[in-house]
């Protein structure tokens, strides 16, 4: 029940979002267009943000299903870019309402957790120190995150095939060769 009434406000938002910018929405525009009370959406999320974050972070999820290897994260980046242009309005009205800074952290926060478990399966048996591990992760999410971020606001142009295949080429064998290179530097 609790997972039904999530999805009904996140539907609710994203329904909103298409119509206008996200500081222009109010917890009272979410609550009223999806049927329930102030204290129901409360219930389930500290503000606005929570939501956006929780409901994006659902999309993507659902999207990646959790099964990607840095061998075949093509398809799931693929499918993440073109449901981003899918919802072109929706996502643009995010990035011009959000400070930049707080639209980065909190895409970092959500690229980072779908980045980490397919690079923790690329890592595999290799003796990585944790800081180096750390950096490896951090640098392919804010290299996702800037590219992203870069491609919304100048309005997707670029279709998703063509920005997959590109960041396929500068990408290709990267995480392997950064985990043997920090692998090889500890012998």
């Amino acid at each position: 029940m609790a997972q039904t009434t999530k999805r009904a406000l996140a539907a609710s938002f994203k329904e909103l979002l298409a119509q206008k910018p996200f500081n222009k929405i109010t917890i009272s525009d979410i609550t009223q267009h999806c049927g329930v009370n102030r204290m129901t959406f409360y219930y389930h999320f500290h503000d606005i943000y929570d939501l956006a974050q929780w409901a994006f972070e659902e999309e993507a999820s659902g999207l990646l299903n959790g099964t990607l290897s840095a061998s075949d994260w093509k398809e799931g980046f693929l499918s993440v870019v073109q449901e981003l242009q899918r919802n072109r309005q929706l996502i643009i009205n995010v990035c011009r309402s959000v400070r930049r800074e707080e639209l980065e952290r909190r895409m970092c926060e959500l690229v980072e957790r779908l980045l980490k478990p397919m690079l923790d399966k690329e890592l595999g048996d290799a003796a990585i120190d944790g800081e180096d591990w750390n950096f490896v992760v951090h640098f392919y999410t804010y290299a996702l995150v800037g590219l992203l971020l870069e491609w919304i606001e100048d309005g997707m142009k670029t279709e998703p095939e063509v920005l997959t295949r590109r960041l396929n080429t500068v990408c290709s064998g990267g995480i392997r060769q950064a985990i043997a290179a920090f692998d090889g530097a500890k012998g």
